[in-house]
């Protein structure tokens, strides 16, 4: 069976930069140990898999599922907002997509700064430093800590964009924290001095990604964290990673937030596989 894959760099305006995902594009679905592989062989830190048959693309509501080479994750960002470009950029496909996930039904739809994304944000509630959290980030400094309790992620707020910047974390150390409750991803961040109003870097060797370049999901918990203490509803956010990316962040109804990024294709072609 031949299945058309493509490489997408999302929340960026140049290749070679921003969060690269691949996008593997299926009439059917095809197993859970058929996706792992595929995105094992991807080596991204997530490979998308959406099902694009003529019955999806005549609703809009298109199956989703995202792997990194190690798990499959409830919810992406970037491989969303890649897979949502691909189907606007190389299918044509007009009007607002339906994505239809692990995590629930998530919207996409092409306006003029990119594609835009419509996720549930999870809004971070105080927590208690994590024993070890100092010694495996490197830092000795003042920090404040909070938790997403819908996508796990630890949220860890410092002073200054230069703290996060030098931050070297020990990655065992990260996976040996000890805590009430389970970490899938840590957030660093700290208040924009400049172009962007915040800043973040972001971790998660829990799902086998030590960083990750651009990470759409953890800005469901950075949005509401941070508009509410900057008296903003929109927001410019930077991911500052060595590849680097740029979001715009809106808070939209019913406890969600608009992610906004813009998306290049790199890579296009074929994928050979015997899956049944």
């Amino acid at each position: 069976m031949k299945t058309e894959i493509f490489q997408v760099d999302a929340f960026t305006r140049k290749v070679y930069s921003g969060n690269p995902a691949a996008v593997c594009i299926l009439e059917k679905p095809l197993s859970s140990r058929n996706y792992l592989a595929i995105a094992r062989e991807m080596n991204l830190s997530e490979t998308a898999f959406v099902i694009t048959s003529k019955e999806a693309m005549d609703s809009g509501i298109f199956e989703l599922r995202w792997f990194t080479p190690r798990v499959e994750v409830p919810l992406c960002g970037h491989a969303t907002l890649a897979t949502a470009w691909v189907l606007f950029s190389e299918y044509n496909y007009h009007g607002k997509i339906h994505f239809k996930t692990l995590s629930g039904i998530h919207e996409a739809e092409l306006v003029s700064d990119g594609v835009r994304l419509n996720f549930p944000q999870d809004k971070p509630i105080p927590v208690p430093i994590p024993e070890g959290l100092g010694e495996a980030l490197g830092y000795s400094g003042n920090m404040r800590t909070f938790y997403g309790r819908k996508t796990a992620k630890l949220l860890v707020e410092f002073e200054q964009v230069s703290i996060i910047r030098k931050l070297k974390p020990d990655f065992k150390r990260l996976l040996s924290l000890k805590s009430d409750y389970e970490i899938r991803g840590l957030i660093t961040t700290a208040r924009g001095n400049g172009e962007y109003d915040i800043v973040s870097r972001y971790f998660a060797p829990w799902v086998g990604i030590d960083e990750d370049p651009v990470t759409g999901s953890a800005h469901t918990v950075l949005a509401p964290f941070w508009m509410e203490r900057l008296g903003k509803k929109k927001i410019k956010a930077y991911q500052a990673s060595e590849r680097g990316g740029e979001l715009f962040l809106e808070i939209a109804e019913n406890n969600r937030v608009h992610i906004i990024g813009k998306a290049v294709t790199v890579m296009k072609g074929i994928l050979f596989n015997d899956f049944a």
